[in-house]
């Protein structure tokens, strides 16, 4: 099913249509789509523990050869904030839509916030 949107999505046709779209509908349809697609993967996300995230342990593989204070990634749409020795942490930024996440460096620590309205 991916492939097929985004056979879609790319289609130049299809591009050209949705510009054509008013930016109320055009917005409210892009947000369907983006809720739809997370909630479906939303129950799976979550269940995972810290050990099976598989960017955690991608960054405690990097740790054995490199340091480094943060390990910031932005695209698993959790906001996790893991401890992974005495120094390094695994920042992930969450998302904007479900959770308001983000991260605040004030030069010298970095944050996981979340805006409240």
């Amino acid at each position: 099913m991916y492939k097929v949107l985004k056979r879609i999505f790319r289609s130049k046709l299809c591009q050209w249509l949705f510009a054509r779209l008013h930016p109320n509908f055009g917005v409210g349809i892009a947000n369907y789509w983006s809720r739809h697609s997370r909630i479906a993967g939303e129950n799976n996300e979550e269940r995972k523990s810290v050990e099976q995230e598989w960017l955690v342990v991608y960054s405690r593989e990097l740790l054995q050869t490199n340091f480094y204070d943060y390990l910031v990634f932005g695209h698993r749409h959790l906001p996790l904030d893991i401890q992974l020795n005495n120094k390094s942490r695994y920042i992930n930024l969450g998302e904007w839509v479900n959770y308001n996440s983000y991260a605040v460096f004030d030069g010298e620590q970095l944050t996981l916030q979340y805006f409240e309205k």
